[in-house]
């Protein structure tokens, strides 16, 4: 349904968590500089590593929960709130909770979560029960076991909610707000996600990221990490939503 009010469609990576001390994937000390991605991330190996997986997405959980939203991470939830989660929508790979903590009432994991299970044998999703994730789960539905994997989607693995992406591409208006924070796009690239008439420099396409690529897509680039970005970009943010 078309509007005539601008949306703000908020595509973050694991940049707008970093500054509440949770490890990015591949820059500096990144956790797979540390970690082998074949052994506890992909979708063919998994199964011959399953303790080693379980454990470090439970070491993962132990990481997030000593961790509290930053200002990046109130400033979306606050203009979710202000403006609605209709206007603004919040779409992350991002596996923690913190925009959720902050007061964010609707966030779209691409890449799930740290808060379920998957069974790869009736993709069934269950929600974890205590504060980790249990190797001895099994599906109430078929039973299994050996293939109730952690929420996260590994390398190799469908990723169910890229059908957010597909419907930005095909709902999004001239006045629309793309913003991009915290992300080098090595997994999921712009053009997956903007139109074709989006795909060069478009004024109303912004990222913000302390060593920023894809300048090529955005008419304003914040090289700064995500509070401060962010912070900066917030007058003009609400002068093109309002």
């Amino acid at each position: 349904m078309k509007t005539s009010k601008a949306r703000l469609y908020v595509f973050s990576g694991a940049g707008l968590s970093a500054e509440s001390g949770l490890s990015t994937f591949r820059t500096g000390d990144g956790i797979w500089t540390r970690n082998s991605v074949d052994e506890v991330c992909n979708i063919h190996t998994w199964r011959q590593n399953r303790p080693t997986v379980f454990k470090f997405y439970n070491e993962r959980i132990r990481e997030h929960d000593k961790a509290t939203p930053n200002v990046a991470h109130k400033l979306l939830a606050q203009w979710q709130r202000r403006w609605g989660a209709e206007r603004v929508r919040l779409l992350t790979q991002n596996v923690d909770d913190l925009l959720e903590k902050a007061g964010a009432t609707s966030v779209v994991h691409l890449h799930g979560d740290l808060n379920s299970l998957l069974c790869t044998s009736c993709d069934l999703v269950l929600p974890k029960e205590g504060l980790y994730l249990d190797p001895t789960a099994a599906c109430p539905i078929c039973g299994n076991h050996d293939g109730v994997k952690p929420g996260v989607v590994f390398f190799g693995e469908s990723a169910p909610a890229y059908r957010h992406l597909r419907r930005l591409s095909a709902e999004m208006q001239a006045c629309d707000i793309f913003l991009c924070v915290g992300t080098a796009f090595e997994v999921v690239a712009p053009e997956t996600m903007l139109p074709s008439n989006r795909w060069n420099i478009h004024p109303r396409n912004f990222l913000v990221d302390p060593s920023p690529t894809r300048r090529e897509m955005c008419g304003v680039v914040e090289a700064h990490p995500a509070t401060v970005g962010l912070q900066n970009l917030q007058d003009e943010i609400t002068s093109l939503m309002e």
